[in-house]
């Protein structure tokens, strides 16, 4: 009795589901498209610009490493 019931729920639930997913996506294009993409790109260009800035500013005891700049350490005997 109660096994036949379950594959209709289970099919609504997918129905329910894929219609969520399709609203979800639908809202998340328009606020995409909504974004000012020219100011956005603009201040990571601007955060990027004043962390170089930065890093050339302060001595070298403050200085951030780049990548690939590090020294890198042996892993110890003991370490398994």
């Amino acid at each position: 009795m109660g096994s036949s019931a379950l594959p209709g729920f289970f099919f609504l639930y997918l129905v329910v589901m894929k219609d969520l997913i399709f609203k979800m996506t639908a809202n998340l294009k328009g606020y995409l498209k909504s974004l000012n993409w020219i100011f956005l790109l603009g201040l990571a260009a601007f955060s990027i610009a004043l962390a170089i800035i930065n890093n050339i500013r302060v001595e070298d005891s403050h200085s951030v490493e780049w990548i690939g700049s590090q020294e890198i350490l042996e892993k110890p005997d003991e370490v398994l």
